[in-house]
Parts: C-alpha cells; sequence; structure tokens
C-alpha cells in the first residue's frame, strides 16, 4: 500500500503548476526548492518499500517505520491535494471570457481586494511542506537501521486474463457430506418438538462454509424442506441481529418491532408449521439465555426441520445442545492434489506434465488446508517458469508469521502495488459484510487508488482489480448477474484478519469503544455521534456500519473539522438538513446521503466541493431540489437520484458534468405559467449532448415537456455507446390531438445506439412507433407500456437479439400479425400465384421469427381481436419462447396455435373473456372441417414433435365463459389425421381458477407427469375425462368447486394416489369432509384455510398414518377440536398442529 501511496504523491508532485501567484510565494518560502527535495527523499525510500511490506508481517520495527512513513505520505498527499483544490478554485472562479467589460472590471476589483487569502493559503502550505521535509529526513536516516533492500520490480499494470478459479467441486468432503445429509435427514434425531442442532465444527479455513452449501445443493436436502435458511452469525454475537436475519429468510420482511420478546413471537409465527432447514454459518460464541429463547421460537417449524450450525469451537457446538458434532479434518494429500490441480492449471492443461512433481510438493505443503491450497494454486496459475514454482517451493514464508496461512503471504506478496491497498481497503467492512463490487470500485477511486486522470475509464480499471483480486482468491461466496459478472462477494475470515493485521493503526471498525489512535485513516462505526470520532483530524473514510446504518446518528455541526476526508457516508442517518459548512471538505470525493427520507433539498454550498465524484442521493423520497450550481462539480462521475419522487426537474448545467457516467434519471425541465408569463424551470434535453461518457441505465423522464421536436436529436443519444439500458417516459397528462405528431417526433429524434441492449417506452401518445426500433440489433429486453393511442407496431419479429418482449396497456391496438412479424407481403391479399412463388422462396431459406425470444406479455390489450401465427413451411416461429403470459386481452375470441410452440415451458391464460373453447385452436390440432388456407394461403407445418411438447406449468384463470362442454377426444383427434399425437407430455402443475362456467376439465391437460393440481372457483364442475395422473403429490381445492366439495371420487376412481402428500382446502362453505377422503393415506401436510363452517374430529384423521403436520387457519369450529401445539396419535404415529385463529380473536 505504502508504494500505490508514494506513487500518489510523487504523481501530484510532478503535476504542480505555478501560476502567477505562486511565483511571488515560492521567494517567501522557498517553495520550490522544498518540492524538489521532498521529491528526492521520497524517490530514495520508493526503492526499499517492496522489501518493507514483506518484512513487516514478521518484524514489528519494520511495521512501525511504514506506519510512520504512510502517515508522512498521507499527510503529503493532503497538502498537495489542497493545493491542486484551491488552484482548480482560483481557475474555476475567472470571469468568463466572453463576458462583458463591466463584469470583468468587476471581477478584477474583487480579485484585488481578496488576494491577501489565496497568498496566506500558499504560504501556509509552504509551512506544511517544510515540517514534511524534516520528518522524512529523519524516516530516511533510520531506514538503515532495518537493512532494508532495494528492490526495483518493473511491473507493469496489466489485469489478469485467466478465467475464474470458482470451483463448484468440493474435494475430499464426500463421506463428510454424506455423513452430514443423512443426519440430517434422519428422522430417529428428532427428539419430542424440539428441532435438532447439528453441528460442523472445525479450524479456520477447513471448508466449513463450503461444506454447508454443497449441502444445501444435494437433491434430497432440496426436496425434503419446504424452507432453506441462511443466517451469518460471526463475531460479536447478535441473537437480536441473528433472529431479525431469520425472519426475513423466512418471509421476507424485516420487522420494525425492537423488542426482544416480539422478536421472538414474530419468528415463531414466520415459520409455524414449514419446515425448513436453517444454516447459522460461522458461530463463535454463546448466549445462554438468548439462545435458549431463540431455540424455543425455532422449534415452531413442522416436524422434520433442522438447524445446521458451523463452527471453529466445539464447545459452542455442545452448549447448543447439538445432537450430532460432526469434526471437520484436513484433507488427504491425493484431495489437495486434486484441488490444487483443478485451479492452478485451469486453462493450461498442457503445463501439467512440466510442473506435476513441485505442484505436488507444494500442495503437500498445505497441510490439507482447502483455503490455503485454494488461494496458492490462484497465485500458481500466473507463474510459467519452473524457477517460479521452486522459489515458492523453497521460500521461507511456509513458517508463516503472526498465525497467518502462508498462502495469504505468497499471495500478498506477490501483488502489484496498484493491487495491495484495494485489498487492504476491504478492512473497512465488518466480517462477513458484502463487498458490492461497484460501490467498492467507487471507493477505491475516492481514494486515488485508481488514478486521477478524469477522462480515464478508472471503473472499468477498477473492476478489472476486482476481478484480478477475486481470480487470487482474496473474495468468494460470489454473485452475478444474468451475465456472468461478479455483482458482489465476501471475503473469508482468515484473509479479513490478515487485512486487518496489515491496517490495525488506520482502519478500524468502531461498535461502542472510543476512538483512540490519532493515526485513524478509515473509520467505520456503529454510531456516527460520538464526539471522539470528530477529534480524529486525518479521517478519510467515514461511515456507518452496514446493518446498523437504520439507527445512526450523525454529529453534523461537527462533520467540517474531518477536512481530509475522501469518503463520507451518511447513508440512513435520518438527516433533515446538511450543514454549508461541508464545502470545507476540500477533499471529498464520496458523499453518500442515500435512504434520508427527509432530507428536502442541498445546500448550494455543496457545489464547491469541485473534487467530488460521486454523490448518492438515492431512496431520498422527499428531495425537491438539487443546488442550482451543480454544474460547477466539474469532477462530478456518478449522480445517483433513483427513488426520488419529489424531485420535479433537474437544474440547468448537467449538460456542464463532463465526466458523468452515471446519471439514472433526466428530467426534462417543466414550465411553470405564472400571473403574466410563463418561464422554464430546469435543464432542456439537449444537455444531454455532451454526456457521452454516459453508461449502463437512463431513465429520461417528462419527453412531453421537449417544447420542439428538433431539440430531441440534439440529446445526440446515438453517441452514448455505453448505455445498455434506456427507459424513456412522457409523463402522466393527456395531451391534446395536435401534440400528437409532437410526440412521435421526439420519439423518432431520440434514437440511441445500436448497443442498447434493454428499452422500455410508457406514456407516448404517438398512433405509430418509429421503425428505428427494429433496427436495435443488440436488443434482448423490450416493454412497450401505456401506449394509449397507438394502432401499429413495427417489425419487432426482426429484432435477432430480443430475449424478452412486454406488450402492456395498450388499448387501441386491434391486430398483431404480419407487420408485427416482419413477414413483407407473404400473407397479403393478392394473386394465388404470387403467394406461391413468395412460400417457395420462403422454403427455400427459412424464415425465423422472434429467433432468441424467451420471454413474451400481452396484458390488458382492451381491442386486441385478431393474434396471427401464420404457422407455414418455411417460417419458425417463437422457436426458444420459455414463457407466455396473455392477460386481460378482452377482445381476443380465438387463440393462435401455441400447442405448436415447441420451447413453451410455462403458459398463463388469465381474463380472456372472448373465449368459449381452447382445445382444437389452443393445441393447434386441425380437424377435417378447418381451412387448409388459413392465414394466407400457406399450408400448415405439420405437427412433427407433439402438441406442447416442453410445457411444464398452466395456469387458466379468470375465463367467464370458457366452458368446455365439448372437449377433444381420442375420436376426432384420429379423425383430424394426427393419430397418435402426445399432448403435454411433461405438465407438472396445472392450476385452473375463477372459471364460472367450466363443466369438465379436458383429458389432455391431466398428463401423466402432472404433480401439482389447484382448482378454485369453478362451480359448475360436473367432473374429469379421466382419474388424475398416479404421481400427483399436491392437490389444493379452493371455493366453489362443483361436484368436488362433496365428493372426491370423479378425481380418484378408486386409485388411491401413493404420492399425493400434501391436501389443501380453503374457503368452502361445506360442513364436512368430501366423499373420499378417506381413499388417501399417505398424506403429509394437510391443511384448512378459512373453513368456516368445517368440522370433523380427530379420529377421522386416523387412516393418516404418514401425517406430519396438521394446519388450521381461520376455521373456528375446527380450531376447537384441536389444540395448538398438541401432538396427536393416530396408531402410534404423532404429528404436528398449528392453529391460526381468525383476525377478530387475535
Amino acid at each position: 500500500m505504502s508504494e500505490l501511496l508514494l506513487s500518489i504523491v510523487l504523481e501530484k508532485l510532478g503535476s504542480i503548476v505555478f501560476d502567477g501567484v505562486i511565483q511571488e510565494i515560492r521567494v517567501l518560502v522557498g517553495i520550490k526548492n522544498e518540492i524538489k527535495r521532498l521529491t528526492k527523499t521520497l524517490t530514495i525510500i520508493q526503492g526499499v518499500l517492496e522489501d518493507a511490506e514483506e518484512k513487516q508481517v514478521k518484524n514489528k520495527a519494520v511495521k512501525l517505520w511504514l506506519e510512520d512513513f504512510k502517515n508522512i505520505s498521507y499527510d503529503a498527499e493532503d497538502i498537495l491535494d489542497e493545493w491542486s483544490t484551491r488552484s482548480m478554485i482560483h481557475t474555476s472562479s475567472q470571469p468568463n471570457p466572453n463576458a462583458s467589460i463591466s463584469k470583468k472590471i468587476l471581477f478584477q476589483l474583487f480579485e484585488l481586494f481578496t488576494c491577501f487569502k489565496p497568498i496566506v493559503v500558499r504560504h501556509d502550505i509552504g509551512i506544511k511542506m517544510k515540517g514534511l521535509n524534516k520528518r522524512l529526513d529523519e524516516i530516511a536516516r533510520t531506514k538503515e537501521l532495518y537493512n532494508l533492500n532495494e528492490i526495483r520490480s518493473n511491473e507493469k499494470h496489466r489485469p489478469l486474463t485467466s478465467a475464474f478459479a470458482d470451483v463448484s467441486q468440493i474435494y475430499g468432503r464426500v463421506v463428510d457430506k454424506d455423513a452430514i445429509v443423512n443426519k440430517l435427514l434422519d428422522e430417529s434425531t428428532h427428539h419430542d418438538l424440539h428441532v435438532p442442532v447439528i453441528s460442523i465444527v472445525g479450524t479456520g479455513g477447513f471448508g466449513k462454509t463450503a461444506l454447508a452449501q454443497l449441502i444445501l445443493k444435494e437433491t434430497k436436502v432440496l426436496t425434503s424442506f419446504e424452507k432453506q435458511m441462511w443466517v451469518c452469525v460471526s463475531d460479536p454475537l447478535d441473537l437480536e441481529k441473528v433472529t431479525k436475519q431469520i425472519i426475513e429468510e423466512a418471509n421476507g420482511n424485516v420487522p420494525a418491532t425492537i423488542g426482544w420478546h416480539a422478536l421472538l413471537k414474530n419468528l415463531s409465527k414466520a415459520i409455524q408449521g414449514k419446515r425448513y432447514i436453517l444454516v447459522l454459518d460461522d458461530v463463535w460464541s454463546y448466549n445462554g439465555d438468548q439462545w435458549s429463547q431463540l431455540k424455543q421460537a425455532l422449534d415452531c417449524g413442522a416436524m422434520g426441520s433442522r438447524i445446521l450450525i458451523t463452527t471453529r469451537n466445539e464447545m459452542v457446538a455442545m452448549k447448543m445442545d447439538s445432537s450430532y458434532r460432526h469434526i471437520l479434518g484436513q484433507l488427504r494429500d491425493d484431495d489437495c492434489w486434486g484441488l490444487f490441480r483443478s485451479i492452478a492449471f485451469m486453462g493450461r492443461k498442457d503445463d501439467l506434465d512440466k510442473f506435476k512433481d513441485i505442484g505436488e510438493e507444494i500442495s503437500k505443503k498445505c497441510k490439507g488446508v482447502p483455503l490455503e491450497v485454494k488461494v496458492l494454486a490462484s497465485l500458481m496459475r500466473f507463474k510459467r517458469t519452473r524457477q517460479e514454482w521452486r522459489n515458492v517451493l523453497e521460500s521461507n514464508l511456509w513458517e508463516g508469521a503472526e498465525g497467518f496461512l502462508p498462502s495469504i503471504l505468497f499471495s500478498y506478496y506477490a501483488l502489484p502495488s496498484y493491487l495491495k491497498p484495494c485489498l487492504m481497503y476491504c478492512a473497512v467492512l465488518p466480517k462477513d459484510a458484502y463487498i458490492e463490487k461497484e460501490e467498492m470500485v467507487r471507493l477505491w477511486m475516492a481514494q486515488g487508488y485508481l488514478g486521477s486522470t478524469g477522462s480515464a475509464d478508472l471503473e472499468m480499471i477498477g473492476r478489472d482489480y476486482f476481478d484480478n483480486l477475486a481470480m487470487l482468491s482474496f473474495f468468494q461466496d460470489f454473485e452475478r448477474d444474468s451475465e456472468g459478472n461478479i455483482t458482489r462477494c465476501k471475503m473469508h475470515d482468515l484473509v479479513h484478519d490478515f487485512v486487518q493485521f496489515l491496517t490495525k493503526t488506520e482502519t478500524i471498525i468502531l461498535e461502542e469503544q472510543m476512538v483512540s489512535s490519532a493515526k485513524v485513516r478509515h473509520l467505520c462505526a456503529q454510531d456516527l455521534y460520538g464526539s471522539s470520532i470528530y477529534e480524529q483530524k486525518n479521517l478519510r473514510t467515514l461511515r456507518p456500519i452496514h446493518g446498523s446504518s437504520l439507527n445512526s446518528t450523525v454529529a453534523l455541526e461537527l462533520l467540517y473539522q474531518l477536512k481530509c476526508l475522501r469518503v463520507l457516508s451518511l447513508r440512513h442517518c435520518h438527516i433533515k438538513e446538511l450543514p454549508s459548512k461541508v464545502e470545507r471538505l476540500l477533499h471529498l470525493r464520496y458523499l453518500d446521503l442515500s435512504y434520508n427520507s427527509k432530507l428536502e433539498e442541498l445546500p448550494e454550498a455543496v457545489c464547491n466541493l469541485l473534487n467530488l465524484q460521486t454523490l448518492n442521493l438515492s431512496s431520498c423520497g422527499h428531495l425537491k431540489r438539487l443546488p442550482e450550481g451543480i454544474g460547477k462539480l466539474s469532477n462530478l462521475r456518478h449522480l445517483h437520484i433513483k427513488g426520488c419522487p419529489s424531485l420535479a426537474y433537474l437544474p440547468r448545467g448537467i449538460g456542464k458534468l463532463m465526466c458523468l457516467r452515471t446519471l439514472e434519471e433526466f428530467i426534462v425541465g417543466v414550465r411553470e405559467s405564472g400571473d403574466e408569463v410563463s418561464k422554464e424551470i430546469g435543464c432542456k434535453i439537449e444537455e444531454l449532448q455532451l454526456l457521452n461518457h454516459l453508461q449502463g441505465h437512463l431513465l429520461i423522464r417528462e419527453l412531453r415537456q421537449v417544447a420542439d421536436v428538433s431539440n430531441a436529436a440534439q440529446a445526440e443519444l446515438k453517441m452514448k455507446e455505453k448505455l445498455f439500458s434506456l427507459k424513456l417516459h412522457f409523463g402522466f397528462e393527456d395531451e391534446e390531438e395536435e401534440d400528437v405528431i409532437r410526440m412521435e417526433g421526439i420519439l423518432e429524434g431520440i434514437k440511441p445506439h445500436t448497443n442498447l441492449e434493454k428499452l422500455e417506452i410508457e406514456y407516448y401518445r404517438g398512433i405509430r412507433l418509429p421503425e428505428w426500433i427494429s433496427s436495435l440489433s443488440n436488443l434482448t429486453e423490450l416493454s412497450l407500456v401505456h401506449l394509449h393511442q397507438c394502432l401499429q407496431l413495427p417489425a419487432l419479429g426482426k429484432l435477432v437479439s430480443l430475449e424478452c418482449l412486454k406488450l402492456k396497456w395498450l388499448p387501441t391496438l386491434k391486430r398483431l400479425g404480419c407487420e408485427f412479424y416482419g413477414l413483407d407481403t407473404l400473407h397479403s391479399n393478392g394473386s394465388v400465384q404470387r403467394r406461391q412463388q413468395q412460400q417457395q422462396q420462403q422454403q427455400q431459406q427459412k424464415v425465423v421469427i422472434f429467433p432468441k425470444l424467451k420471454k413474451l406479455e400481452l396484458f390488458r390489450m382492451r381491442d386486441l381481436e385478431i393474434w396471427d401465427v401464420p404457422f407455414q413451411n418455411g417460417v419458425d416461429f417463437f422457436p426458444n419462447l420459455h414463457e407466455l403470459r396473455i392477460e386481460g386481452l378482452k377482445a381476443l375470441r380465438v387463440l393462435p396455435a401455441l400447442g405448436r410452440l415447441k420451447s413453451l415451458q410455462n403458459l398463463e391464460l388469465i381474463n380472456i373473456d372472448g373465449l368459449k373453447h381452447l382445445s382444437h385452436e389452443l393445441l393447434g390440432i386441425p380437424t377435417k372441417s378447418d381451412d387448409r388456407s388459413r392465414g394466407g394461403g400457406g399450408e400448415f407445418e405439420p405437427i412433427r414433435v407433439g402438441v406442447f411438447p416442453a410445457l411444464r406449468y398452466l395456469r387458466l384463470g379468470m375465463m367467464s365463459e370458457w366452458e368446455e362442454t365439448m372437449v377433444l377426444g381420442k375420436n376426432e383427434e384420429e379423425g383430424g389425421g394426427n393419430n397418435g399425437i402426445t399432448i403435454m407430455p411433461f405438465l407438472n402443475e396445472l392450476t385452473i381458477e375463477f372459471c364460472p362456467k367450466l363443466k369438465v376439465i379436458p383429458y389432455y391437460m391431466f398428463s401423466p407427469a402432472l404433480k401439482n393440481l389447484k382448482i378454485s372457483d369453478c362451480p359448475q364442475l360436473t367432473g374429469m375425462q379421466t382419474s388424475l395422473p398416479p404421481l400427483l403429490e399436491m392437490l389444493r381445492l379452493d371455493l366453489e368447486v362443483g361436484v368436488l366439495e362433496s365428493s372426491l371420487l370423479p378425481l380418484f376412481h378408486n386409485n388411491n394416489y401413493p404420492n399425493l402428500i400434501f391436501f389443501q382446502m380453503s374457503l368452502s362453505s361445506q360442513s364436512s369432509l368430501p366423499h373420499g377422503f378417506n381413499l388417501l393415506t399417505t398424506i403429509r401436510q394437510l391443511k384448512f384455510d378459512r373453513c368456516e363452517f368445517l368440522d370433523f374430529m380427530p379420529d377421522d384423521l386416523n387412516h393418516f398414518t404418514m401425517l406430519e403436520q396438521l394446519e388450521i387457519n381461520s376455521s373456528p369450529i375446527l380450531a376447537g377440536r384441536f389444540r395448538e401445539g398438541d401432538v396427536s396419535s393416530s396408531r402410534s404415529h404423532t404429528y404436528n398442529i398449528s392453529i391460526t385463529p381468525p383476525l377478530q380473536q387475535k
């Protein structure tokens, strides 16, 4: 870290500009000579820094010497940064060369009367530099005492370019895994009603967490538990925080309740009746009273639930009443070599023979510690000569130091100087905290670790640095986006301990104690109100601990004292107003004010923070305006204003922010009408013109405010090649008819770059969409929402990369046909001969429509009458469509032949009132009476792979006219010439709900593969064409279900369904169990929900010999028959009962 810090100082020294004022001052204080002296001394010390970095781990004296040098370097950087900032302020205050003569004269007069201020500042800087030189001379003299050798490494700034060694296979743990899985699934470990605790105990780095993660991925574990929950406990133990995390994992909601007992009550309710597995990872300590109470709440889960803990301390496992403790040992030598080989030779297997002998010896030296193997193997991937491999094998670092794994020392020392401070800065985060990649890159940038050139793509450099550290196994537990890029991760405890050791005097995570060290540079605190914090004048980072920030407060009146701050996070600190004195934080690069819901505006003084790179105002719900002078922030790169609905406009000057990379929202200025004249407030859309570095996502709001069509084109979105997501929102107010042409002109002019991947258009009032949409060759997602006057869509079928298409609230669109697919005139009216010629041409060259589309949603398209998909030879429609949702198409009378979609897996048809029958149209099986020339004379392509050959999920709901009194039968099928066609062979889940006229469910919907069936509110049901499939596992009957309310026999046909393990009745008006209920003998979970009149006795469940859980919700009569928490007996079998009373009884 010292090496990079020194490089930053030397770079700043070399870039000093002596302006006119300084030419005067340097005579008084000899500042130029001091700079030369400082540069010379730093250059001398630079040669021994690499040796000092390596020796500091074992030699405490060297570590103290290095800390003293870093403190001087920090102070030097602060002084030089202040110099450059003052120069920047002076430059920015110069008059515009185009200003009037009178304004220039006024400026010169102002300079004359205020010139003493910069002179005093420069004089002060000169004195400080003299003091630095004295301190540095002492450091240079004492370096001789530590026998530090000069090492000149010729390292180059180059990113590592190998694939990630994110090895999913866990070596040498199969026996351990199987033993723990067997204990988790062994019913004999369940004593009484207590949920068993099973522990994995092992030394740090042995892979306890990785093993627990592997266990959760086991198929047997996935299918045995209804809910998987994972909570990282760590140290210090905070069971209230742990309890909140468990509740969040259980139901997705973090309770606002603060009290311990209220939390436990919430927890009991959240897991009640659920068969869960809870992993408590990295438990360090034990609190007997609180753990007993927490365990009692956890015992409310369903029978079969399990708790799995990982810990380094076997005593903790014993105190937590573990029914089984699994001691994790070292890996065997051959397993170590297998893991080492899989990482070190990833992508270079041809080198295996060359390095095998040395590699086996290195892996043995790892002594069976998986983390050691992984870290060291990640390092060896980038060593290309046998000598480099031998240097590692023969190094004295294997002796270790301060208890750290040798592999961590090897990897750290092998890091180039520019990566070391990035790694060490991670010590500012608590153990087990998530490291958000983009946030960390911006924090590194604020500290100067990525360079200082405003025009350079520092963010890309930072992402490369982050990926490099990940490749070298300093990070783990990666989370990735859809393209496989890391979005966040964690750091192993042992690595975190190491970076904290290296930075323990300068980086502190403050829980409750006072700050005592004057050398602290980076501080993360539970609460930012303590006065001792603001006594640390050298602080560069101040931020709340993530998770505690909801309750953080800050002493705003003292903030200005921390004049060296680069990073200031006041997230969730309940700020109402930011003081103007914040402008004194001249060095500030990163300011996070997000989630301060009461903050309404920022002071204009913020615009004097000329070094500011990141300003985060996300989720400041009451923020009404940004400072008018925001255009002065010439170094601003990231402006976050997402989640600020009260922000009505952006101030003029946004277009001056030439370095801007992130601008989540751009709000077109509004026109306010006064008593006499109207005036424009805020920036115009043309201010986007020069912001060509914008990247990521951009929302442009209030496009209807664009006054002139030509202004939209001046935004030049086509030049913003790094934007991958664009949302165009025209505003909610209705436009006058004469504005339709203007709306179309605005959208035509705002054409983006063809690199765009996601596009959403909302509240557009034009009749047509521009043709440029169909030319976006890289577009993967397209959403058209609330286009209330749109009559025609462009040829979207030509979008070769489109994967997701959403058409929602297009009430005036009447047809989806050839123009939608981009099919010329193939299906238009013309001569038969002409159509046949076109058909022959298309057969010769296969046409694919929507070649990559995976998800299609048609929602609330009120007037859509025709949706034509002309399945014909030579045209392939939707070959990769997986999900299709159609809802609210009330005018549609006939569906296209969706059964011919060979890749469709999920299908939802909801609220399509015009449909009376589904069979022939839906399946796409033609009958004798079908017109073979349907769709413009083309010939139907024959069915080759069956009907709905890939369908897994089918939902039919709110179909008010669907009758299906005559359903497709086998004779009809044969009559259609399609004998032997399979229909929905893999359908796994079927939901039919709110279909008031449905009488019979078609037989083909009861696929042999069906496992989950829900029927809800179909009061006219008279029966089934055939019995339920034998593999059925879950059956739900809700509301009125016709004949099935009183008898299940029409479903069963004398089959007892050995796989049926779950049965639910909800909102039934019946007073007794339906006939045939006694045929169900394999049920494990039985649920009755809001069955007000249902009444039966516990003895009526005696035939359920495998029942584990009975759940009774808001069913008062049943609640009186059974008791909460009681264990009922049925032929020596026990099951758990949970009862939730009606709301009025709670």
